[in-house]
């Protein structure tokens, strides 16, 4: 007979490319946390593995529709402290996610991290190019945002979408109460990873005294040469490199050809203006955290 697992006892909502993937990787060091094998099975977003998208077929690989394969994540973890995985597009999916969360786990713990939305918008379409399923520049990847997600495509490209956070948030604050949502941002992350690795550890209920191997993840960037990059991409190089190297390793690897770049600036122009309302919300809805800077794109 198959080891069921406990259901969690945190998640990760989102949102993508503002540093989940590093957190799943830091949680998982932790000695009283148990991580899902799976880190991103979006069992709770309602969502099938039916994407159509260039590429899509890694996220239909992860998604876990059947509540007895989802507990099996957990069945190496039973008896630690805490429970958790990190489905980035938890928050994206709120409105789905958040009663069925509620209905299966009620006192979940729900971490968020979040992103500038023009830099996450950004980091998200690079991470496409850098993995060979974007060819458009990113004025040309946002002008065909809605087109591509009416054809079925995955919500990584869904660069504008994603970044409504205040939206999103309001959705799961209709659910839960605020004292079971903890929102860090990637800036906070990026500035002090301990102080916010502690923070989040005594939001989840375990030893906020443990420090893991504080290591990038998911690397992304603009290709410094967009030629070896494209030869590298046709080579299946950066896919070989995920699979058959060690994670720090295959990451040294993808980012010696990549660099960071701000996002073109008119496109980050109109895509400040149109979260200028939504941001607004979030800081209502948050009013204990200071997203001040974003307004400058910081």
């Amino acid at each position: 007979m198959d080891t069921v697992g406990a259901w969690p006892t945190f998640l990760v909502l989102g949102a993508p490319k503002a540093g989940t993937t590093a957190l799943y990787r830091w949680l998982e060091q932790h000695p009283e946390v148990a991580v899902s094998s799976n880190k991103q099975p979006h069992y709770f977003a309602g969502i099938r593995p039916e994407f159509r998208g260039p590429g899509d077929q890694l996220l239909n690989r992860d998604i876990v529709t059947d509540r007895a394969a989802y507990l099996r994540l957990f069945a190496a973890g039973a008896g630690r402290r805490a429970r958790g995985e990190a489905s980035p597009f938890y928050l994206h999916y709120a409105a789905a996610a958040a009663p069925r969360i509620r209905d299966a786990v009620p006192d979940c713990r729900l971490v968020v991290l979040l992103r500038e939305p023009v830099s996450r918008a950004y980091s998200g379409y690079l991470h496409l190019v850098r993995d060979g399923r974007e060819r458009g520049t990113f004025a040309e990847a946002l002008a065909c945002e809605g087109e591509r997600m009416q054809r079925g495509w995955e919500p990584l490209w869904a660069h504008r979408d994603l970044g409504f956070y205040g939206r999103q948030i309001g959705t799961v604050l209709r659910t839960f109460p605020r004292s079971q949502l903890g929102v860090w941002t990637y800036e906070e992350l990026s500035r002090d990873a301990a102080a916010t690795f502690a923070a989040i550890c005594r939001f989840i209920g375990v030893d906020a005294g443990f420090t893991p191997e504080f290591t990038h993840h998911n690397t992304g960037g603009a290709p410094r040469h967009p030629w070896l990059h494209a030869l590298l991409v046709r080579l299946k190089v950066p896919h070989v490199a995920k699979a058959v190297l060690p994670e720090r390793w295959a990451q040294y690897v993808v980012s010696r050809y990549l660099e960071h770049r701000p996002a073109p600036a008119e496109a980050a122009a109109d895509l400040r203006a149109c979260y200028r309302e939504d941001q607004r919300e979030l800081a209502r809805l948050l009013p204990d955290k200071d997203f001040s800077a974003w307004a400058k794109g910081a």
